[in-house]
């Protein structure tokens, strides 16, 4: 199943008291159809903004984006070449 931030966004919300999304927006000073664009997949986050989100809900920026230190989770993870240690990018295998 493909992540969605969009989902991930959602479930935070209802798993943390199902709060709703005016009540998120007055506690993190989030606008409301910022929330819902976001739980829509219409738009995403600022980085800003997701700061306030972790902070909000107490998670790290990389468990909200779905990114695990040193395993590929996300579909893009093989699109993008590899970093060697001489500052050259190398085609992922």
């Amino acid at each position: 199943m493909k992540y969605s931030l969009a989902r991930k966004l959602h479930e935070l919300r209802v798993k943390n008291g199902c709060i709703s999304q005016m009540t998120l927006s007055k506690e993190t000073g989030i606008s409301q159809s910022s929330l819902a664009r976001w739980e829509l997949g219409q738009s995403e986050p600022k980085a800003s903004e997701i700061r306030l989100l972790c902070a909000y809900y107490r998670i790290s920026a990389d468990e909200l984006l779905n990114i695990a230190i040193g395993e590929e989770t996300t579909p893009e993870a093989n699109e993008f070449p590899a970093h060697n240690r001489r500052g050259k990018f190398e085609e992922a295998e």
